[in-house]
């Protein structure tokens, strides 16, 4: 039988919450409290369209969570403070901020590109799982996990750097690596700079090596 405990953090919120976008509206909102948002800003912030976000905050207005602040020349909206549930519905939005802010900073004072992958990035992590974070720079992965090991503490956290340069990680890609392939094929976090043009052509070219030929027949010609 599976146990709450066991089940990723997110997921379980998505699933309480009544399905991913009243999760992410809420997230949006209640992860910054007293932060005032646009519809457009709002809709941005949660990755949903304007038009699901304005649906939903309808919902949430009628169930007391959210309000309308302001009107001139657009409304704003805002969690309800008032609400009963506010202090316990930040605490569980903001459970993962405070994290990734902290590792944000350690991230700011390295060379090259730095971001969170994995469970985390998929909103699929638990209590005690690793954080993976990618370094791509002129950076060791010793250097980088030295740098982390002090945020690992205070969070009780275990922190995977895992640093490569860009002429390494080109010639991984080039050389049919899967791992690399899937890493900055699948969600990331972003915490400093972008991935480097040539390697994202590279990793373009992976992709499509990594399609059986038969398969690419069929893509061209369903």
């Amino acid at each position: 039988m599976t146990t709450v405990a066991h089940l990723p953090f997110e997921s379980t919120l998505r699933e309480l919450f009544g399905g991913e976008l009243r999760f992410r509206i809420l997230r949006a909102l209640f992860e910054e409290p007293g932060r005032e948002f646009h519809l457009r800003g709002l809709a941005a912030a949660a990755a949903v369209d304007s038009g699901n976000a304005h649906r939903m905050l309808k919902k949430l207005m009628q169930a007391g969570l959210c309000e309308q602040v302001a009107d001139v020349p657009y409304p704003k909206y805002r969690a309800r403070q008032d609400n009963p549930l506010y202090p316990e519905l930040t605490r569980l939005f903001s459970r993962g901020r405070d994290l990734i802010n902290a590792i944000r900073g350690v991230a700011s004072g390295l060379e090259g590109t730095v971001a969170i992958y994995g469970s985390v990035a998929r909103g699929e992590d638990l209590p005690q799982s690793d954080v993976d974070v990618l370094v791509i720079g002129p950076v060791s992965s010793i250097m980088a996990q030295a740098a982390f090991k002090p945020v690992a503490r205070t969070y009780d956290r275990k922190i995977n750097a895992n640093a490569i340069s860009e002429q390494d990680l080109i010639s991984q890609l080039d050389a049919g690596s899967a791992f690399w392939r899937d890493v900055l094929s699948g969600p990331v976090i972003t915490l400093k700079g972008e991935v480097p043009r040539e390697v994202a052509r590279r990793l373009r070219e992976s992709r499509q090596r990594s399609v059986p030929a038969k398969g690419r027949r069929s893509a061209r010609h369903p």
